[in-house]
């Protein structure tokens, strides 16, 4: 029989994490333009913004990577989905698990006010970052992202996700995504 969960995180530990509530699920698609109709369809998502990103950069295992990515979300009621399609560097955590012609599931995320702190909470409970990055947008917001390596113990990642327009950390409602089509942090796709 296959081990579930990974002895070596206690359970007891993980409460005491106090994660926010899951508030995206991440799929890695070969194509944002069909996949963005198969996903709105199947979820019912009637807009998905694209994101501009100006800037960004990625260590995967604590190294620097050259990778490319797109990235466009939807709304599923409060819940963001999130699609990526990605370019470039086979070496990094979309591929190591997936495979290069792999997509399907990938994450779940919870937006933090404070990456640095639940991210040290996750590593002192045993859960090591996989992938880190920081993306910069047209209109000035930005994210900062880290996927913590729970895929032994649950079969996924878990992606904390710190998110800020004009300084501010608002979280990824859709209202905010929605007004980054104005600032030049998102662009609208046709579904």
């Amino acid at each position: 029989m296959k081990k579930v969960h990974d002895a070596a995180i206690n359970i007891d530990i993980l409460k005491k994490l106090k994660l926010p509530p899951i508030s995206q699920l991440g799929f890695i698609v070969q194509s944002i333009d069909e996949s963005s109709r198969f996903y709105g369809s199947l979820f019912n998502i009637k807009k998905w913004y694209m994101t501009q990103m100006v800037e960004s950069e990625y260590r995967f295992r604590g190294t620097a990577i050259d990778m490319s990515i797109d990235i466009a979300v939807g709304y599923s009621g409060k819940m963001q989905v999130e699609l990526i399609q990605v370019r470039g560097n086979d070496n990094n955590v979309y591929y190591e698990y997936l495979g290069r012609e792999g997509f399907g599931f990938h994450h779940f995320g919870v937006v933090v006010g404070n990456l640095e702190k639940y991210k040290e909470r996750m590593v002192k409970a045993g859960i090591q970052p996989l992938q880190e990055g920081t993306l910069k947008y047209g209109g000035g917001g930005g994210t900062r992202f880290a996927y913590m390596d729970t895929m032994a113990s649950s079969g996924c990642i878990v992606e904390l996700i710190e998110t800020k327009a004009f300084g501010i950390n608002f979280g990824m409602p859709q209202w905010l995504v929605s007004l980054g089509r104005i600032t030049g942090d998102t662009a609208s796709i046709k579904v």
